[in-house]
């Protein structure tokens, strides 16, 4: 029960993370979002958690370009998730880059 609670919470915190990439459509260059840089978290990022990578972990790039990230923010855009991003993956973000304080939650 426990080790299933903390999967589903780490998914709700890959989401934040990853509701940024799911924002790469929009043109402007250089956004901050949720202060974190769009572009960077897309290209740092998007190579662990892209549908079929074998990456074995995200990149020092992609654990710098969400080190700082509000999380409370994030949570606003975790319904806008890419359909090219495995979630699985995703879910390891925050515990493969040893962010601290990252939520367990969006509540």
């Amino acid at each position: 029960m426990a080790g299933s609670r903390k999967g589903a919470a780490l998914l709700v915190v890959a989401m934040m993370i990853l509701a940024l990439l799911a924002l790469v459509a929009s043109p402007a260059a250089g956004l901050k979002v949720c202060n974190v840089d769009r572009d960077s978290v897309v290209k740092c990022c998007r190579p662990y958690c892209a549908v079929g990578s074998t990456e074995e972990k995200p990149s020092e790039p992609c654990c710098a370009a969400v080190r700082g990230a509000n999380f409370k923010c994030l949570c606003r855009y975790k319904d806008l998730l890419s359909a090219d991003i495995d979630g699985d993956r995703a879910v390891q973000i925050p515990s493969q880059c040893g962010i601290p304080g990252a939520p367990t939650s969006c509540s």
